[in-house]
């Protein structure tokens, strides 16, 4: 099977459950109609229930609101459960059982009745009362003492929760009040011990201190590092470059870091930055022996123009030279290693800045733990003043509310009752009778159809029974076939079941002849299937083409072709077979056309013997080539073990009959099991009820009949009579129904 193909028979047509519920339109009536009549004895019968109903109005005057102060309040709650309340509801039954419960009949039940209160929206408090039964008289006297009730139980709610909420806020505003003088008592006892005036104040002096000390070690850490850059490069250096570095180096150094206004004040007010200068005496010493060098090293160039380089002279003058290039090279190292004796000079003031740091930061943290600590207790006085604040306004809310601000008790709408019931309501019951009554009778009908086993459709045919679908026979309504088999086709040659058979007829020669055979069995897995009436019919309409047919009744036991062609029963298959004659010694002619026919011969018990002893191939050869076709009719296969025996002959090919909604399909394939390997060329369904039931429906169901389903009602004219058995129009109407029907079937039937 292609994937085209299976998805062909896993979509869903709506026409399938169309003719679903056309098909059992009688079981969707019948629970519609129980449905309804049970819906109807309930609105007659029910007691019907009337609605009382009355609304009263709680609300306070707004021209004592307080303009600091909003108008909602939430007293509606305490309302409402004060009027549903069980004690509440006793009270009023107590009160009214004595006089009320005689009228009621004496049932105690009655007393209760449904009861319930209900808020509205407004500017005050709206509570609606609302009774819903059968006495609307015991209804208003409930609702007028309700009314009472409430109002007496409503002021004594009222004057015991302003008291009790009051004792409550004063209770609070107390204890608060204490709370807070041992708050303000902690806050001077920690400021008494700590001596906070005197730790705030040195605080501030720490601080200074402290910011002095970190720009101080700034300033040395920045010397030292532009040392460690240098001290390499000044290495062979003349004293000048050397002398000069180092004064640039601490100047720079020196700098004040950017901090704070109060930092940078603090810093440049203790500690000006110094200004460094080299060392005077040094700096003369290194010119003087500068400039002497420069006169010696002139004066030899002078000598050595006029002298020998051997001369006392210029040699007494180069030892002075060389001595002031020593000289001057003891002076460069001399600074060079100043140099160094700074760096570790530096080295030691930072450590002591460290240790100075370290002192004054565990000072001030000292100082500013206990300044937090004292925060902390002044903030717990200052939320206990809050909360003390609150608490006291709430009272003296309460208090005026209850001087000035008291509610006001209205009835705005007077105990009534309704006029009409509100139950049982017609509208609401018909629609439910409706949904019950179509979805009770939808869901059974689709349970009825998914339920049912018998063969339905093509697709049972097909898909679950596994046989080809030969063709469908409309069921006949003539009278005379509940006691006697007749051909059909002849009588009614232009009826709707002639032209079923014809097709069925052009489709069984079609599967016969890709078959390879030239015999048909015709059979079913039950008796009163239609097995008969359609090997009959089948016969003669393949005898109508001009074939010459034999048809051989092999229903041994049951036989009654003979009485339709109006022959006698013997001698027939019985005798042929016991006397071991030719069969074509019994074959005799019928009033039909190229049809022969051999009876079933002679009553005998034991056919099942016979025909295990015959050999049925050489018991049809003899016939074989002499006729075009034979059409053999056979016994039921559940029924006798005749039509097992005539399957398996290589020379039969089977056709099945199955009753449309009455042959059960699990039936079809136990008898098709017990017929083994037998080569089944199809199946029939017979008895459509189109006079039942929509033709539609059928139409769709098996679309090779599709093209007759509209036929003409069997044994009416095709030229006189419709489908129903009415007269057809010669007129406009009679074509305008005729082209309506013609696109009803474009439209809905599938298509060949």
């Amino acid at each position: 099977m292609s994937a085209a193909d299976s998805f062909e028979q896993k979509k869903i047509d709506p026409r399938v459950y169309l003719g679903i519920l056309v098909f059992r339109w009688k079981l969707i009536v019948l629970c519609f109609l129980l449905c309804l009549l049970g819906g109807v004895f309930y609105l007659e019968f029910t007691a019907k229930q009337y609605s009382t109903s009355a609304r009263m109005l709680i609300y306070r005057d707004p021209s004592t609101q307080i303009s600091s102060q909003t108008y909602h309040w939430t007293e509606s709650q305490t309302h409402v459960n004060l009027l549903t309340s069980e004690g509440f509801r006793t009270k009023i039954v107590e009160r009214l059982a004595k006089l009320w419960l005689p009228r009621l009949g004496g049932d105690p039940s009655d007393l209760w009745p449904n009861y319930g209160a209900y808020l509205s929206g407004g500017d005050g408090i709206t509570l609606t009362l609302a009774i819903r039964n059968t006495h609307p008289a015991y209804a208003r006297a409930f609702l007028r003492e309700a009314i009472k009730e409430f109002q007496t139980q409503r002021e004594v709610v009222k004057q015991d929760s302003y008291g009790s909420a009051a004792r409550i806020l004063e209770d609070e505003l107390a204890r608060l009040k204490e709370q807070i003088r041992s708050a303000e008592d902690d806050v001077i006892e920690y400021q008494r011990v700590n001596e906070m005036e005197y730790v705030q104040a040195r605080g501030g002096i720490e601080l200074g201190y402290l910011n002095q000390l970190v720009s101080r070690h700034q300033q040395l850490s920045t010397e030292k590092w532009m040392l460690e850059v240098q001290y390499p490069l000044l290495k062979g250096q003349s004293p000048e470059v050397i002398r000069d570095a180092m004064a640039l180096t601490r100047e720079t150094g020196a700098l004040a870091p950017p901090s704070s206004e109060g930092a940078a004040t603090a810093t440049n007010a203790t500690s000006a930055p110094p200004t460094f200068r080299a060392d005077q005496a040094g700096a003369a010493a290194v010119q003087e022996k500068r400039m002497r060098l420069a006169r010696l090293e002139r004066e030899r160039k002078d000598l050595s123009a006029n002298m020998q380089p051997d001369n006392p002279k210029l040699r007494a003058l180069d030892e002075e030279i060389v001595s002031v290039h020593r000289d001057l090279d003891l002076q460069s190292e001399t600074e060079y290693a100043a140099i160094k004796q700074r760096a570790s000079a530096l080295d030691l003031q930072l450590d002591a800045l460290d240790e100075a740091q370290r002192r004054w930061k565990n000072t001030y943290l000292m100082a500013s733990r206990k300044g937090a600590d004292l925060r902390q207790l002044q903030a717990s006085v200052g939320r206990l003043e809050g909360m003390y604040n609150q608490l006291y306004n709430r009272l003296n809310e309460l208090r005026i509310d209850q001087e000035i601000k008291g509610e006001h008790f209205a009835v705005v709408q007077p105990v009534r009752t309704e006029s009409k019931p509100v139950w049982p309501d017609p509208v609401k019951i018909l629609i439910v009778v409706l949904g019950a009554g179509v979805g009770s009778g939808l869901g059974l009908a689709m349970l009825a159809y998914f339920f049912d086993d018998k063969v339905q459709s093509v697709s049972d045919v097909e898909s679950i029974v596994g046989v080809p679908f030969l063709g469908g026979i409309p069921y006949w309504v003539h009278s005379d076939l509940t006691t006697r088999i007749r051909p059909i086709v002849s009588e009614q040659h232009r009826s709707g079941a002639a032209e079923a058979y014809r097709a069925l007829r052009t489709n069984v020669l079609s599967a016969v002849e890709k078959a390879g055979k030239k015999v048909i069995l015709i059979t079913s897995a039950d008796s009163k299937e239609g097995k008969t009436l359609t090997t009959l019919n089948l016969a003669i309409m393949i005898a109508k083409t001009g074939k010459r047919v034999l048809l051989l009744d092999m229903d041994l036991r049951r036989g009654v072709l003979h009485k339709s062609l109006e022959c006698e029963r013997s001698p027939g298959i019985v005798d042929v077979l016991r006397d071991h004659r030719p069969v074509s010694e019994v074959v005799c002619a019928t009033p039909h056309e190229n049809l022969w026919f051999v009876p079933a011969g002679s009553a005998e018990k034991g056919t099942s013997e016979l025909l295990h002893a015959a050999d049925v191939e050489a018991f049809l050869s003899d016939v074989i080539d002499k006729f075009d076709y034979i059409v053999m009719d056979s016994a039921p296969v559940l029924r006798v073990t005749d039509t097992v025996i005539l399957a398996n002959c290589p020379l039969v090919c089977v056709i099945y009959i199955a009753h449309a909604n009455k042959t059960s399909k699990p039936i079809v394939k136990y008898s098709l099991d017990m017929l083994g390997d037998v080569h089944v060329i199809g199946l029939i369904v017979n008895s459509i009820e189109m006079h039942r039931i929509s033709s539609l429906y059928y139409a769709y169901q098996y679309p090779n009949y599709a093209y007759y389903s509209y036929a003409y009602k069997y044994g009416y004219n095709y030229e006189t009579y419709d489908e129903h058995g009415r007269r057809t129009g010669a007129g406009r109407l009679g074509k305008v129904r005729e082209a309506m029907s013609r696109w009803l079937r474009r439209t809905t039937l599938p298509a060949e």
